[in-house]
């Protein structure tokens, strides 16, 4: 049975370009046999259309009482904007404050008794007294790789809370904290051995070894941690060369980071119900998922979630038709043009249709349908094209100097066999046209 703690809905009300849209986000009943995977919506369009936007008013809904809520506020266009979302069967509501005018940036939030525990989670420094929760939520930011050292002078607890920036897209990976968790776990480990407690060492080793595995679905790479003792760092061996961590490639470094730093939190939160940390009831912010990864990587990226995560509700913001295309089971929504994103009639909401998601299709397909993009070649190219089709309809009104097509026809050829192919059709079709006449 699914989790329940889903958001069902969102509506955004002058903020950012929406002026007054909504989002429902339907259940997604598996088509497989496997039902066992996370929950994704995916948010896909141009620049600009807020995409960004929809995931900063869903983190706000959980997050409204940390200082990391700027994202949102800036947002804000009016002391009438507002966030209201419909949360396991109620409704939960973020606005802005009538200070706004006056850059005092108020929250107000309609108590909701689901997202209490967590409200007080969020807002609570004194850990670990901080109560059991239900459910977690967290965000990540594809928009840069983490480029600080996995760096430790200590192997202590770590002492801060598992909320702390947790719903801050670009500050929630903690360099600093996640090498001194790897490190904890590492030694753990090595005691456990030297005791023969091989039991024990598997379970300080499950989390790191889950992580790996992740990075070999996606990567296809083999990974791992180890702890240099002298000075005391964390290193990581890829493909069996040991290496620091702030030399690996942009894109690796960008899915380790937010992927170790949220299997530390979940090792961390106070759960009211114990069970595999990853199985865990996860709501996951991921905007821009696909910036430093190579095509092959975008393609992994969300299957890799969904098996990781089989109890996660995940939403992600994306430019590429190799992520909407990668899974099955999933929604996307596309968001309009800026010029076509503000609802004139405000009294009712523009609804942005959830449509399934591209699993199955090809990548043009995608790129017809979702992005609008019916090209099939770079931009000079397209043109050509254009000008030796126009050259053929011309020459077949008036067919007695075909120098121009074949002028076009031979520019085409030159560039490609695949051009080549089909400016080939093209002359066999427009010869069988002008016989007939």
């Amino acid at each position: 049975m699914r989790q329940p703690y889903r958001i069902e809905s969102v509506t955004l009300r002058d903020i950012g370009v929406f002026e007054h849209t909504h989002f429902d986000f339907p259940q997604i009943v598996s088509e497989t046999e496997d039902a066992t995977k996370a929950e994704i919506h995916i948010f896909t369009g141009p620049n600009g259309c807020g995409k960004s936007t929809v995931l900063y008013a869903l983190a706000g809904i959980f997050g409204y009482a940390t200082e990391n809520l700027s994202l949102l506020n800036n947002r804000f266009r009016s002391n009438h904007s507002s966030v209201e979302c419909m949360f396991n069967g109620e409704c939960a509501v973020v606005s802005a404050g009538e200070s706004k005018g006056n850059k005092v940036k108020l929250m107000n939030f309609t108590e909701h008794k689901n997202l209490s525990p967590y409200r007080i989670l969020t807002q609570h420094e004194s850990w670990p007294t901080i109560e059991k929760t239900d459910f977690a939520a967290f965000a990540y930011s594809g928009q840069r790789a983490n480029r600080d050292k996995l760096w430790t002078s200590e192997i202590e607890d770590i002492t801060d809370s598992p909320f702390k920036d947790a719903l801050s897209f670009d500050a929630t990976v903690r360099p600093v904290i996640l090498a001194k968790w790897i490190a904890i776990n590492r030694a753990k480990a090595a005691l456990a051995r030297q005791d023969f407690a091989e039991d024990e060492a598997a379970l300080y080793d499950e989390a790191l070894s889950r992580i790996c595995r992740f990075v070999k679905n996606i990567a296809n790479l083999n990974l791992s941690f180890k702890l240099q003792h002298s000075p005391l760092r964390v290193k990581v061996e890829l493909e069996g060369e040991l290496i620091d961590y702030e030399v690996l490639p942009d894109g690796l470094k960008s899915v380790i980071s937010w992927i170790a730093d949220l299997a530390l939190r979940l090792e961390s939160v106070p759960w009211k119900t114990q069970r595999d940390i990853f199985s865990q009831p996860v709501i996951l912010f991921l905007d821009e998922v696909d910036i430093h990864l190579h095509p092959k990587w975008q393609r992994r990226i969300l299957p890799a979630i969904q098996k990781l995560l089989p109890n996660a509700q995940v939403f992600v913001s994306t430019h590429s038709p190799f992520v909407v295309g990668s899974v099955e089971d999933a929604y996307v929504y596309r968001l309009p043009e800026l010029e076509r994103n503000i609802c004139r009639d405000a009294s009712v909401p523009e609804t942005v249709k959830a449509i399934k998601s591209g699993a199955g299709k090809s990548y043009q397909l995608i790129l017809a349908e979702i992005f609008d993009i019916d090209e099939e070649f770079d931009v000079e190219t397209e043109r050509q094209l254009h000008a030796f089709k126009l050259a053929i309809r011309q020459y077949l009104q008036n067919p007695l100097d075909d120098s121009r097509v074949m002028t076009l026809a031979q520019t085409l050829r030159d560039k490609s066999e695949e051009l080549a192919t089909l400016v080939s059709m093209e002359l066999r079709q427009m010869t069988r046209l002008v016989s007939k006449k």
